[in-house]
């Protein structure tokens, strides 16, 4: 090389000895260095450019970074696994929660019992982990530890994880232990306190030393608060007299989620302070969070105290009416494996008192199909619409849930009347009466005693309408409902059953009036004056119903039935009606409008002769405001008989003629003895009577005197001129035909049969008595003869 090169070289040497900066300390390698040092000029602009470039687009920058990174990771990571992830595990498992939704309770000793677990944790951290329990679990409450129990390892995923575990529970402090029982039993809610060291298990790491506490909020039982009964039995009597039998079907409802197999439980039962019996469950097993079926089978004692007696009856009586009776049931022992008992579990069964409501699940509808044999209401105007029924036989169906001897010795009750879907009134028994039971057949028979029928106010027409309808149609239905009381023999002594609730359609035979036919005997003539003929008489009202009425004064308009015309009115001092035929005291109050019908009355009745009559009532027939409603119904065909046998009004009597009768003024002097068949005074005015012998017409005597025939009594009639025919025939007759017949007549008299036709005019009564005309006929035979005078 020349020596120009030489020196340049040197100058670098130079140069680079000047500097003192190792190839270490460089950036760069030196040869690079020469490269840029020797840049031509050409070469400046590209040197400027090279100059910009960012400081983390250098390869030294990202050595730097690298190992600044790697001295970060070995004291990082250290640090992550030994100190910061067991916090963070541990402040993951702090913020976690814990449920139980089930906790079942088995095979229970002194010293502990079986139990399975189903719950959930929740909140457990994003990653998967695996919790493990090396150690027991202990389980504090209030303070105090209650036991302990091991756990299965569980799986975390998505925040949470499922508890599907069995284990054992060992008790730590019995008497703890005790207390919560008895708290479990009652209390609505308790707290557990869950205490233990667990491992987790995420990614690949495990994480020992983890403090587990939670609290377990859970549902206590809350004296299973909602039992329902749903069977209610007393399958028979209990021997040595004892009590009966009973059988209780319940359905205990645990709201808690810890369930037990209590096995056999013995319950002392009470209601007000009456010690009941005892009951037994066997078998028995109360489900966590749900309803659990319990069988209770005991005995009802038979009790002596009347306090006691009147309890039992109260409670009996509510039962069976439907209602909700409160009884209590206290805790005698439990023995899990049916032979011993288990202290903890005893003493907290017996610290409680439970509350079970007695109710029939379903309404019994003890008392049904009842009949009224008979029923009598007795009306009166001091007491409107509060008539006065009674009943000598009531039947009653009734059907008992027990299968216990009873008995059924008296009742009352209070029952009230509906027809035609409305409540017409109440009748209250007014004293207990005496009845007879059937157990076998379900029937009972007792009586209602008079008591007072009271009728609502707002039912005043319909209760009218009521008793109308029993009084004139043939059978009514109507429906009873009320409460009956009884005093009842039973195994567990004799108590009082009050309000059994009963609602029994009756079906009662009427009074049927407007198809009776109202036969009359009896019929006295008794009296007349002005206004109208007074008749007494019995009228038989017959009644096929069983049913009685009282009703004071009635007084119903008579028609003759086959004129439809008015006759008179019919009074009926004092309506008493009762099954069978009722000969019914009774006057007719006679006095037609018209004068035909009247006299022609009168007649048939002197002759023997039947009047059809019909009996009609009218609102105004009756002042007892209940019945005027049924009287203004009532239609009844009734028959008037006459006398019977009917008499012969004339007795006896004498004619006697003279020439004049045969050729004069042809006049018979004649007298008549007559009878009164009437109790009352018969005065007669005057009498047009025919005279007949052997269908020849003999003559006519039409008198007016006033002459009184007193009741029941005879008399002999004033001188009467017997007229008879003038001309030849008659004359020629006599001598012919009559007097040859009866030839003693010339010789001092002979009897002869005349038939007489009498119009007599009369005062029934008397001088002031009712005015008629008696249309009679008869065939008499009259002393006759005649005399020369």
């Amino acid at each position: 090389m020349s020596s120009h090169s030489n020196e340049h070289l040197t100058e670098k040497h130079d140069t680079t000895s000047h500097d003192s900066i190792s190839d270490a300390d460089l950036p760069y390698a030196p040869e690079e260095v020469d490269y840029i040092d020797e840049k031509e000029p050409w070469e400046e602009y590209d040197h400027e450019a090279e100059k910009r470039v960012r400081f983390y687009q250098t390869k030294r920058f990202w050595i730097r970074c690298v190992i600044i990174l790697i001295v970060i990771l070995a004291i990082f990571i250290p640090l992550l696994l030994l100190v910061i992830l067991p916090k963070v595990v541990q402040s993951i498992v702090n913020g976690s929660h814990m449920t139980m939704s089930q906790l079942n309770m088995t095979d229970a000793t002194e010293t502990g019992m079986k139990v399975s677990l189903t719950g959930g944790i929740g909140n457990a951290g994003i990653f998967p982990a695996t919790i493990v329990f090396p150690e027991p679990i202990v389980v504090n409450w209030e303070g105090k530890q209650l036991g302990s129990m091991l756990m299965s390892s569980v799986k975390a995923s998505g925040g949470k994880a499922s508890i599907v575990d069995e284990t054992t529970f060992t008790i730590i402090d019995k008497d703890a232990f005790t207390d919560f029982a008895k708290q479990m039993l009652s209390i609505e809610s308790f707290v557990w306190t869950l205490n233990s060291k667990v491992e987790v298990k995420a990614m690949g790491r495990t994480i020992k030393n983890i403090n587990l506490t939670k609290n377990l909020n859970m549902l206590g039982m809350n004296g299973f608060s909602a039992v329902t009964i749903n069977s209610f039995t007393m399958p028979g009597d209990a021997p040595n007299n004892g009590g009966a039998y009973v059988e209780l079907i319940t359905s205990m409802n645990n709201p808690s989620p810890i369930g037990m197999v209590l096995g056999t439980m013995v319950l002392d039962m009470f209601f007000n302070g009456t010690y009941l019996g005892q009951v037994t469950a066997t078998d028995a097993v109360l489900v966590g969070g749900s309803p659990s079926p319990l069988t209770l089978k005991g005995t009802l004692f038979r009790q002596t105290n009347q306090t006691d007696l009147d309890n039992v009856g109260v409670l009996m009586s509510n039962f069976l009416a439907g209602k909700v009776t409160m009884t209590s049931a206290k805790g005698v022992s439990v023995k899990p494996d049916g032979v011993n008992a288990v202290s903890w579990l005893s003493n907290g069964l017996m610290a409680l008192t439970l509350n079970v409501p007695l109710q029939s699940p379903t309404p019994l509808n003890v008392i049904r199909d009842i009949s009224i044999k008979d029923m009598g209401m007795v009306f009166n105007n001091a007491t409107p619409y509060i008539p006065t029924a009674s009943s000598n036989t009531v039947t009653a169906g009734f059907k008992l849930p027990f299968n216990i001897t009873i008995g059924m010795q008296n009742v009352s009750n209070t029952m009230s009347i509906v027809y035609g879907g409305k409540t017409l009134g109440d009748i209250t028994a007014a004293v207990w009466s005496a009845a007879n039971s059937n157990i076998p057949d379900g029937l009972i028979v007792f009586s209602l005693p008079p008591s007072p029928l009271v009728v609502q106010e707002d039912a005043h027409a319909e209760f009218d309408q009521f008793v109308a309808d029993l009084t004139v149609k043939q059978e009514q239905t109507f429906i009873v409902t009320g409460l009956a009381n009884a005093i009842s023999s039973t195994p567990m002594g004799t108590i009082t059953l009050t309000g059994i609730p009963f609602n029994s359609s009756v079906t009662m035979a009427g009074l049927n009036f407007n198809a009776i036919n109202a036969a009359v005997t009896n019929v006295v003539v008794s009296g007349g004056n002005s206004d109208y003929i007074i008749m007494n008489q019995l009228v038989n009202l017959p009644n096929p119903s069983n049913l009685s009425v009282t009703g004071g004064s009635v007084l119903l308009t008579v028609y003759d039935k086959v004129t439809d015309q008015f006759l008179g009115e019919l009074s009926i001092p004092s309506l008493k009606v009762v099954p069978g035929a009722n000969p019914t005291p009774t006057q007719f109050l006679f006095h037609p409008t018209n004068a035909t019908l009247r006299d022609q009355f009168l007649s048939e009745y002197l002759i023997g002769s039947n009047f059809p009559l019909k009996v009609v009532g009218s609102s105004d027939s009756t002042s007892i405001v209940e019945l005027q409603q049924a009287m203004s119904e009532v239609v009844i065909a009734s028959t008037a008989p006459g006398l019977n046998p009917p008499p012969n009004l004339v007795t006896g009597g004498t004619a006697v003629s003279t020439l004049s009768t045969l050729f004069g003024d042809r006049q018979t002097t004649t007298t008549v003895q007559m009878i009164n068949p009437l109790a009352t005074d018969l005065l007669v005015t005057g009498q047009v009577t025919q005279v007949s012998w052997e269908g020849n017409f003999f003559g006519t005597i039409n008198a007016v005197y006033q002459q009184t025939v007193p009741a029941n009594g005879a008399v002999t009639s004033p001188d009467l001129i017997l007229q008879h025919p003038s001309g030849l025939d008659f004359g020629i007759f006599l001598t012919t035909k009559f007097v040859p017949t009866y030839p003693l007549i010339a010789l001092g008299g002979a009897m002869v049969p005349f038939d007489l036709d009498v119009l007599m005019s009369v005062l029934v009564g008397g001088p002031n008595g009712y005015p008629a005309t008696i249309s009679y006929k008869q065939q008499q035979q009259i002393m006759t003869k005649m005399t020369i005078l």
